[in-house]
């Protein structure tokens, strides 16, 4: 009766996933939601398109009918985007803003009676890029700049409710997306570009476990009094 109901979106790979497994570690019962790959042993897995609303108010409503509350609701769920702005097509642009901002805007609202209920909390996966520029990101740091503000905006408004909401705003973080983005990467790349892109302190690239245990942080008693705060986990990057 005194565990957690935490939701984990993009649980089937790189933060997401060990996102869920923390969780689960520290005894909550995790929904791990992902629209393909697999969940952390331990970890409920539920099929889900965040970016489509009719998928996301099935299983959040699913889930929070099912227990009477969510606890916290964890947004990790993400795709990205690098090139040229002249090279960007519509199609490309639609989707990193579905995924990347409108999917956690639909999550949050369908999960809020059930966080109301609970005054639980968010945790946003944002992006180094959502707080300073970044080149050949534009699709995608328009994207995690809107959810970074989405963030502090919602902060204000839930907070009289005892609602809280964080984000966390990574670096380059060992995952298979890491290997997409320099796929990506013109011909040409100015050195500059590339040098923006590493962290300034030394070592090896963050691991999704770090990630994952400042959202295990934000969205733990020890942060009762945190919210509206967008953290940079990026070796100074930023």
């Amino acid at each position: 009766m005194n565990q957690r109901i935490v939701v984990v979106t993009g649980a089937g790979s790189g933060i997401g996933h060990a996102t869920a497994a923390l969780f689960r570690d520290a005894g909550d019962l995790v929904y791990g939601l992902d629209i393909a790959g697999a969940v952390p042993d331990g970890v409920a897995s539920r099929e889900c398109n965040v970016g489509d609303r009719a998928s996301v108010k099935a299983v959040i409503g699913a889930i929070g009918e099912e227990h009477g509350r969510i606890d916290v609701l964890a947004n990790v769920a993400g795709v990205v985007q690098f090139g040229r702005f002249d090279t960007i097509t519509d199609e490309q642009w639609d989707r990193v803003h579905t995924v990347d901002l409108k999917g956690p805007f639909m999550t949050m609202q369908e999960a809020l009676p059930y966080l109301r209920v609970a005054k639980g909390n968010v945790v946003n996966v944002s992006s180094v890029a959502g707080r300073v520029p970044q080149a050949y990101t534009v699709a995608y740091s328009a994207a995690k700049g809107g959810l970074t503000q989405l963030t502090r905006s919602l902060a204000l408004e839930l907070s009289p409710e005892g609602i809280r909401v964080n984000a966390v705003c990574p670096g380059t973080v060992d995952t298979p997306i890491v290997s997409e983005v320099a796929a990506m990467f013109p011909p040409d790349l100015d050195p500059r570009v590339a040098d923006r892109l590493m962290m300034m302190l030394p070592g090896p690239a963050i691991s999704p476990a770090e990630i994952g245990a400042s959202i295990v942080y934000l969205a733990s008693p020890a942060a009762r009094m945190i919210t509206g705060c967008v953290l940079a986990h990026d070796g100074g990057m930023s």
